[in-house]
């Protein structure tokens, strides 16, 4: 099936050509919307659209006990969207490549609610993860990260260190850098921090998901997590309407999710303090 984006390369760069740190650019448009067997298809098309734009979500303050430290994350979308969602991934998973496409577009379709940050769950059953996590991040310090992201799933298999410096080098990054930076000490404990962050939530499968606080395992279909965003977000349009900063719902939201969603906020979000 050939999926047609109705105005999208207009909208794609418009999103490419988002300002610097200094101050978030205003979010584009939502994309057109998709039939639901053109949002299937899209499982088996991961890289087939641009690259998200790169935003960095800081490191969460680390949770006692876990091996590792956090560091901090790719992301994107608005720093105040009501709706966060956690993108719990691994490279080296063959379902994870399915949501790629998906996930993009549901970030395109909700561009002022919802904010993607990814973490990497690297499995330790799968015997390159880690290092393609780590040369994920390595891009991700290169300003790369959802470009690196959408090469390696649309190229699954080659995942050697060789392979995965080839693939930074396609994009324009600095190759010596991007060693170094895959080498790290910070990063390789970060990778470890993410994958013991995952277990400890209870999300020790890949792909996974956080939507405000509400945990899903496993891919079922694009329906299914929009379902779930549009259910966070009227809670989240309530938690607002009471008096919270929309830099404090997503937050709050995840803070009121359950039992134990004071201590999930505490290991997701940076201080809100």
């Amino acid at each position: 099936m050939t999926i047609r984006f109705p105005a999208l390369a207009l909208l794609l760069a418009t999103t490419l050509a988002c300002s610097g740190p200094a101050k978030e650019a205003e979010p584009p448009p939502p994309v057109a919307e998709l039939t639901l067997q053109e949002t299937i298809a899209l499982e088996g098309t991961p890289g087939s659209t641009p690259p998200l734009a790169d935003a960095s979500e800081p490191a969460p303050a680390a949770v006692d006990g876990l091996a590792g430290a956090p560091g901090p994350s790719p992301a994107y979308g608005p720093v105040n969207a009501p709706v966060r969602v956690y993108v719990l991934t691994d490279f080296q998973c063959p379902v994870c490549r399915r949501i790629v496409e998906p996930v993009k577009y549901l970030a395109r379709r909700y561009p002022n609610d919802v904010r993607l940050v990814l973490k990497h769950n690297a499995l330790v059953s799968h015997n390159r993860a880690a290092a393609a996590a780590g040369a994920g991040i390595a891009a991700f310090r290169q300003g790369k990260f959802w470009a690196y992201s959408d090469r390696l799933f649309a190229t699954p298999g080659g995942l050697d260190d060789d392979t995965l410096v080839t693939h930074g080098q396609a994009l324009g990054l600095d190759a010596e850098r991007f060693k170094k930076d895959m080498a790290d000490p910070a990063v390789v404990a970060q990778v470890k921090y993410e994958n013991a962050l995952a277990g400890h939530v209870e999300l020790a499968s890949t792909p996974s998901f956080i939507v405000n606080g509400t945990k899903q395992m496993g891919w079922g279909s694009y329906n299914g997590l929009k379902n779930a965003v549009d259910k966070e977000l009227a809670r989240a349009k309530q938690i607002a309407a009471g008096g919270v900063p929309p830099e404090r719902v997503a937050y709050e939201a995840t803070r009121q999710s359950g039992p134990n969603g004071e201590a999930l906020a505490a290991a997701l979000f940076p201080s809100m303090k």
